[in-house]
């Protein structure tokens, strides 16, 4: 796992210092913080957050108490950073910073490109146009950041065969004017700019067995390959690991997929941990209890692989969850809301925070 420079996180002995004071409370004080019993393991746990830890007291002591990895969610986006081709926004992202810094957390940028939701100031230019406004916003935003960042997620979810591009990789502004080398390019200029960040390739899906993961799994170890047979500084691969217990499941794949990015020596981050509810009973304690049930049955086994270093839920309250923004709760077959995080509306654990935690304390050491 990549150690952050001095003033970007926390190193070993700050993580120890405080382990051993954690230790030396009085029993009956509060339990382990899931940072802390991630740690113990060699493993750093960290979650999301928008404006919303910034503007919300009780979510700033929820993060500043259990996460040691504040991630970026909408803060570095292109769409949500590049309002206009004029405007760099970095307001967000640099107050998430600030907070990083304050609280001793390391800090990961989401995501530098994507081809999803490119702003509409994009359409209609030409591929040399588009080529140049991407090498330009890599320079600006990583060099902005360089050095500030345990890690920045290059590319996110290149695939999705439905669009039905050659190679089943997801269509934008970036695959339409570069084809498949627009990652590759991505990958080769941030390595240049922030030469102290972990490079990871974030992708969606692979954890379901439907045919969308199955598909997805199938092409991400082939690209994976091909980057480093190329020699590009791929540091590691980020699995989203969005659970959805109403879609086909089978963890001896996915864990067979891990075994697989283990074998080329590249660690993995499960970057957006969560589970989905809508398929649960109604009544929020089941529900609550079958996330747990879910959580436990996941990261059990997923965490016996070593090669997996970090565990990043998005959002660590139900409050904040993406499943309650107004265009995704739409689309939600139930009525009720989501509860999908280890921390419910008032910012008290549920049982999924105490399956996390006995999963981090059962997983073998790095």
């Amino acid at each position: 796992m990549h150690v952050p420079r001095k003033g970007s996180g926390p190193d070993r002995r700050q993580v120890l210092a405080g382990l051993g004071a954690l230790s030396a409370m009085p029993a009956r004080a509060q339990p382990l913080p899931l940072w802390a019993a991630a740690a113990s393991r060699g493993l750093v746990f960290g979650a999301s957050s928008s404006w919303e830890v910034i503007r919300d007291p009780d979510y700033a002591a929820l993060h500043a108490r259990e996460s040691r990895l504040m991630v970026t969610d909408k803060a570095m986006k292109f769409d949500f950073l590049r309002p206009r081709a004029d405007v760099y926004d970095f307001a967000e992202a640099d107050a998430l910073l600030a907070f990083a810094r304050e609280h001793g957390m390391a800090f990961r940028g989401h995501t530098l490109i994507w081809n999803y939701a490119p702003p509409p100031w994009l359409a209609g230019k030409s591929s040399a146009e588009i080529e140049r406004i991407f090498d330009d916003h890599l320079e600006t935003v990583a060099g902005r950041y360089a050095g500030a960042m345990e890690s920045w997620d290059v590319v996110n979810e290149p695939f999705w065969p439905d669009h039905g591009a050659p190679g089943g990789f997801r269509r934008g502004p970036w695959f339409d004017a570069m084809g498949e080398g627009y990652i590759e390019r991505a990958f080769r200029r941030v390595a240049t700019i922030d030469r102290s960040a972990t490079l990871v390739l974030n992708e969606a899906f692979c954890e379901q067995n439907d045919r969308l993961g199955i598909a997805v799994r199938a092409r991400m170890l082939p690209l994976i390959d091909r980057l480093l047979d190329r020699g590009v500084k791929l540091d590691a691969i980020g699995l989203q690991a969005h659970l959805k217990p109403g879609l086909p499941f089978e963890i001896d794949a996915f864990l067979r997929f891990l075994d697989e990015i283990a074998a080329r020596g590249l660690p993995i981050y499960l970057s957006e941990f969560d589970i989905d509810d809508e398929s649960f009973p109604r009544e929020s304690a089941k529900r609550d209890a079958l996330v747990a049930e879910w959580g436990a049955r996941f990261l059990g086994p997923v965490l016996a692989n070593r090669a997996v270093r970090a565990i990043i839920t998005w959002h660590l309250s139900d409050k904040y969850t993406w499943y309650r923004e107004p265009q995704v709760a739409r689309r939600r077959q139930r009525d009720f809301a989501a509860r999908p995080l280890p921390f419910d509306d008032r910012m008290a654990a549920k049982p999924l925070r105490s399956a996390m935690a006995e999963a981090f304390r059962a997983a073998p050491a790095r």
